[in-house]
């Protein structure tokens, strides 16, 4: 199994936490490593969160789903929902402001699995279409997406709007070698997490299994 680069080596990348309404979401299987994308909106603003749900060669996606979330992270996600929303930066490393899946006890990493994208059965497309359409009709749910921002001065090939900007990456970004050895960092994982009005939480985190789960503690290098 392969997890092959497709963005530009030594990218300026900005990882931080995207918040705001979600206004869509659909499977878009095409391409080398299809996407689950999610609309989000924030103050007249649109964005687009793009969450892994197939490597580029289907099959080394590995998943910890929890349809009612309830423990802490670094991020106080009741204060992140309740404020301003919108995109905010994060700094990294040892020091870090982001979530890390390997040091933070957000969920047991054992406890991941592989679930398909689509097809029939349990499939994270219709995990996610069910809490998409449930947040589209909850007045008061919000999106809670870290990853790396992007932005285009094009138009959005998934929704439409213009400028193409939003959030990618939602996965863990350590344990990397070969071509994604430069990804590895502390305190940088991708997440997404969606609250409702009465307090409930979905989370998804999402890694590779070509991803090692013992990394080192300066660098998040594979030890």
């Amino acid at each position: 199994m392969t997890h092959r680069r497709r963005k530009p080596e030594n990218a300026q990348r900005t990882y931080g936490v995207l918040i705001g309404k979600i206004a869509d979401g659909k499977l878009k299987p095409s391409g080398a490593s299809p996407h689950y994308e999610i609309w989000i909106k924030v103050a007249g603003e649109d964005f687009r969160v793009a969450v892994n749900v197939r490597s580029v060669d289907g099959s080394d996606v590995l998943v910890h789903y929890d349809p009612d979330y309830r423990l802490a992270t670094k991020r106080d996600l009741a204060a992140l929902a309740a404020g301003r929303g919108g995109f905010a930066p994060l700094g990294t490393g040892p020091r870090g402001e982001g979530l890390d899946y390997l040091r933070d006890g957000l969920f047991q990493i054992d406890d991941m699995h592989a679930i398909p994208a689509d097809g029939a059965g349990i499939t994270l497309a219709n995990l996610l279409d069910g809490q998409v359409e449930r947040a589209k009709a909850d007045n008061d749910a919000v999106a809670i997406a870290f990853g790396e921002h992007f932005q285009d001065r094009g138009c959005d090939e998934t929704f439409g709007f213009s400028p193409e900007q939003g959030v990618h990456d939602i996965h863990m970004m350590q344990g990397n070698g070969g071509s994604f050895a430069d990804d590895n960092r502390l305190n940088g994982d991708g997440a997404l997490f969606i609250r409702f009005s009465k307090g409930e939480t979905v989370a998804l985190f999402v890694r590779f299994t070509v991803q090692e789960t013992t990394t080192e503690d300066a660098s998040g290098a594979p030890k």
